[in-house]
């Protein structure tokens, strides 16, 4: 699973955001309820946490496979995280820090 995000930011407040999860369907996996979310708030923890919820909210687990939907609301929060911060990961070094 992936996650892309991108933020538009003006003076601490999400302007503009895009979020999609890769891996998970044929196609990278939008929600524009989620994006739309995320716009006019403080990008925040609580932001990121409350989009991840929305992008999430009908995914369903099965016997073997139910940690990844936790596994992807904290890749969606980190992702955001390092977009707000202008941090992306190092393609080299992908030690959690």
């Amino acid at each position: 699973m992936s996650v892309a995000a991108a933020l538009e930011l003006e003076s601490g407040n999400i302007k503009q955001a895009r979020l999609a999860l890769g891996g998970v369907a044929h196609k990278p996996w939008r929600n524009m309820a989620a994006e739309a979310a995320l716009c006019g708030q403080t990008a925040n923890l609580a932001a990121f946490a409350h989009a991840a919820d929305l992008l999430l909210r009908d995914a369903k687990g099965f016997a073997h496979n139910a940690f990844k939907i936790e596994l992807a609301r904290r890749a969606i929060v980190r992702a955001l995280t390092q977009a707000a911060n202008g941090t992306p990961q190092s393609q080299s070094n992908k030690k959690i820090r």
